[in-house]
């Protein structure tokens, strides 16, 4: 059997930036479990957790990465394995994972490295021309691939006969066929978290959601049946979308609870709630079993299957944050953007998860190429709306053409992106930043969509807590308690914390 190494690498983030959540590294455990249940040997190197009180100066001056250094993942290379497998999932960190894969290969010359997740699936060429050091690159859902490319190595399977990937030969790239999705979750194992140190990522408290005691992420689904043209799913995921069964994800949680001690549950899902029968079922299997424990719903979802039943249920079993995505204000900028969303209909959903008592965020963007100075206003109305029907927190985020995106490919097409170099990479990051962001805004200039975006938030959150005055009361306390009721709150805290950890010295 083969012996895999796996690398998760430092995640990078830009140095103006308010949101930079500290994630455990589910991805490559699900990798990880899927290797150990064929037989395979596996390695882990998580620099993230390893090193999670550092941060250094990356690949810009403007870039910060937060974990070990690339040289220091190197040096913990200690046993030459048959291949190392490195996840890339954001595009912004590519530039910081390409020196590294460098040093990998100068550490193992022999060795085959194969990279994967999102920015690679979307740009597996770039990868490999910019980074001769990569051999592979595994597009799309990875389990699989995986595995039959350990058969590759072993010589129990030729390497065009491994769906979805992509390698050099013939002076090109050559990509073989798509990977079907797949369509039973339950033959994926749950996540090999015992080969990672968790608890430093409980000590810090700082996971996609709000803090709320022991953190542990899940996916109950994958994929998303919508073709958002801001959003790179479907060149990642296509557009099918699989639900686990009620039952396993309950067990899975349940055995977090026992296992970890864990208090709350992030569900990092990409659109956790499409199916109103399936969170019914889900909240009535955690009713059924007596397991209260909290849960949340950071990532975004839709409105459509969420209505007064079903939050009446979310809330009663433990959910106590969701995240909602409407992304535009605009009724125009939602038809140009194919997202499918009726605002009245969102509107109604938040009204009711706020009377059942959850924290409630909304994330909107400004900046889409062919928004006009009227569909920027819908949106900072929406947000200072959002303030008067009691939403708690609102991002409005400067547009960036992510790579994958049906934008992204548009905007190269246009010639308006041109060249992916670091400083388009380090741009990507702006949509976190509070300095000077992308623009592909045709009719508005930058600085007055950066004003926009600030008299949004500004006016929302005066809003928000001149409304509800208790609601300072609360920041207050829970800012004195080392905890967190809203978003707002968790990533100001964090953010106190990062500062300390750059004066650090060295």
């Amino acid at each position: 059997m083969s012996r895999i190494l796996l690398v998760r690498p430092a995640i990078v983030f830009s140095a103006s930036s308010y949101s930079a959540p500290v994630t455990m590294p589910i991805g490559l455990a699900y990798m990880a479990a899927c290797l150990l249940k064929a037989g395979h040997r596996v390695d882990c190197i998580d620099a993230l957790g390893s090193a999670i009180d550092r941060i250094r100066t990356s690949y810009h001056p403007g870039v910060r990465y937060r974990g070990l250094s690339n040289d220091e993942i190197v040096s913990r290379v200690r046993e030459t394995p048959d291949a190392i497998g490195v996840t890339a999932m954001f595009s912004q960190d590519w530039p910081h994972i390409r020196d590294l894969v460098v040093r990998l290969k100068a550490r193992c010359p022999g060795v085959p490295i194969i990279v994967g997740g999102e920015h690679p699936t979307a740009l597996p060429e770039h990868v490999l021309q910019t980074c001769p050091q990569a051999d592979f690159v595994a597009m799309g859902e990875g389990e699989g691939t995986i595995l039959d490319f350990a058969e590759h190595l072993e010589g129990r399977r030729a390497l065009d006969s491994v769906a979805g990937i992509a390698y050099r030969a013939g002076g090109g790239v050559v990509k073989t066929p798509a990977r079907a999705r797949f369509r039973d979750l339950s033959e994926i194992p749950w996540p090999a978290w015992e080969l990672f140190d968790l608890e430093a990522y409980f000590r810090v408290g700082e996971g996609h959601g709000v803090e709320r005691g022991r953190s542990m992420p899940i996916l109950a689904t994958r994929g998303c049946p919508y073709q958002c043209t801001f959003c790179s799913n479907p060149v990642m995921w296509t557009t099918r979308y699989v639900m686990r069964d009620v039952g396993d994800v309950v067990d899975e949680i349940e055995s977090y609870a026992d296992r970890y001690k864990v208090e709350n549950i992030d569900f990092y899902d990409l659109t956790a709630i499409v199916k109103k029968d399936w969170v019914v079922a889900f909240c009535r299997e955690l009713r059924r079993r007596g397991r209260r424990i909290a849960w949340q719903l950071p990532s975004g979802t839709r409105s459509e299957a969420i209505d007064d039943e079903v939050l009446g249920l979310m809330s009663s079993t433990g959910c106590m944050n969701m995240t909602y995505a409407p992304e535009s204000g605009s009724v125009r900028t939602l038809e140009l953007i194919k997202k499918k969303v009726k605002l009245p209909r969102l509107y109604d959903s938040i009204r009711a998860a706020k009377r059942r008592g959850i924290f409630v965020k909304c994330n909107l963007i400004l900046g889409f190429p062919d928004e006009t100075r009227v569909d920027l206003w819908k949106t900072v109305w929406a947000a200072v709306w959002f303030a008067f029907i009691g939403v708690d927190d609102t991002g409005l985020y400067p547009f960036s053409p992510y790579p994958g995106s049906e934008l992204f490919e548009r905007l190269r097409r246009e010639g308006r992106i041109r060249e992916l170099d670091e400083a388009y990479f380090a741009g990507l990051m702006s949509i976190m930043g509070v300095g000077h962001s992308t623009h592909f805004c045709a009719a508005v200039g930058p600085a007055e969509i950066g004003f926009y975006r600030l008299a949004g938030m500004g006016a929302f959150y005066f809003l928000s807590y001149a409304l509800r005055p208790w609601r300072v009361l609360r920041s207050l306390r829970n800012f004195r308690d080392g905890r967190s009721d809203t978003v707002f709150e968790e990533r100001l805290s964090a953010l106190l914390r990062r500062w300390r950890l750059e004066k650090r010295p060295a």
